[in-house]
């Protein structure tokens, strides 16, 4: 190997590289978001779930006085 294509191997491997860490960096952010918002998702299930359990609760209590 000539001494230009041993460098342009090692600037292709150090640019693979590089690039590899953005990738995983951009699909980290990408999880994060998707697990952001999953977990905003069930914290409102959750909720409403919650308020139904407290007015059904409501409404029987309501029921049995009159």
């Amino acid at each position: 190997m000539s001494l230009s294509e041993i460098q342009m191997l090692i600037i292709g491997m150090g640019l693979g590289a590089q690039l590899m860490n953005f990738l995983h960096m951009r699909w980290d952010a990408q999880a994060a978001r998707r697990s952001t918002a999953a977990s905003k998702a069930a914290r409102k299930q959750a909720t409403a779930d919650l308020f139904y359990s407290g007015f059904r609760l409501y409404r029987l209590k309501s029921r049995s006085r009159v």
